[in-house]
């Protein structure tokens, strides 16, 4: 049953529509790149908000995959650019297995315009068999830290002796997924976000994958907003490995 539960996963790392990879990582050599692009209106009412993310990863070594997350919405501000590493391992006492990662980068900011960005994170994911498929679990935690030249406004720190603007925010992802066929999945993510500016948001993604050739999907999901937040919305991606 491992050894068949093994050769299943590279089934739905390929296929995973809304998610990254979390705790699992790319096999040496092997490179991913996935689009999205997401239109969201608030469940008052108002104009709906567009952001379009690029996603990266690539195996440097078995233990080892680099990557870049980057995304823009529509305001000159809203963007971001985050180098990663993410190491992972299995543990005898825990199913499935535990991935760490740390990020450097950049983020629009409306206050200072840019700040720097320090993204450590940590992922647990299970795969196992069912009924209907083969089906996984995983969850992603992750802090996001901005820092930024000491301002009136902002928490202020000491960083190698200057003076600086700190502000964290914290994600947390959970994603069930289940392979349908060879060429078809299903998944539902629930996305928490307490930024470092606006307001904290519970998000539920349900999607849908398809297979395109031997090494590309495209999908389709939509976005709910649960408690405050009431926004409703749509997302479309594909992602492509070489």
């Amino acid at each position: 049953m491992r050894r068949t539960a093994l050769l299943a996963l590279p089934i739905w790392l390929i296929a995973a529509p809304m998610a990254q990879a979390g705790a699992w990582l790319r096999e040496d050599g092997a490179l991913m790149l996935a689009f999205s692009h997401e239109m969201t209106r608030p469940g008052g009412g108002g104009d709906a908000a567009g952001y379009t993310s690029v996603y990266a990863e690539y195996g440097l070594t078995e233990k080892l995959t680099i990557g870049l997350d980057a995304g823009k919405g529509e305001a000159a501000d809203d963007w971001k650019a985050v180098a990663f590493v993410r190491m992972g391992r299995e543990f005898g006492w825990l199913p499935g297995r535990v991935a760490a990662e740390f990020g450097l980068g950049a983020a629009g900011s409306s206050e200072t315009g840019v700040e720097a960005v320090v993204q450590p994170g940590i992922s647990w994911g299970h795969s196992f068999e069912t009924e209907r498929g083969w089906a996984w679990v995983n969850v992603d935690a992750k802090a996001v830290i901005q820092l930024a030249a000491a301002t009136e406004t902002g928490s202020i720190q000491t960083v190698a002796g200057l003076p600086m603007a700190l502000r964290d925010g914290y994600k947390l992802d959970m994603t069930l997924g289940l392979n349908l066929n060879p060429r078809t999945q299903v998944s539902v993510e629930m996305r928490f976000e307490a930024p470092a500016e606006g307001d904290n948001s519970l998000r539920l993604v349900p999607g849908v994958a398809r297979r395109l050739g031997e090494r590309s999907w495209v999908t389709l999901g939509g976005i709910v907003g649960l408690g405050d937040a009431g926004s409703v919305g749509v997302v479309l991606g594909s992602r492509v490995e070489f």
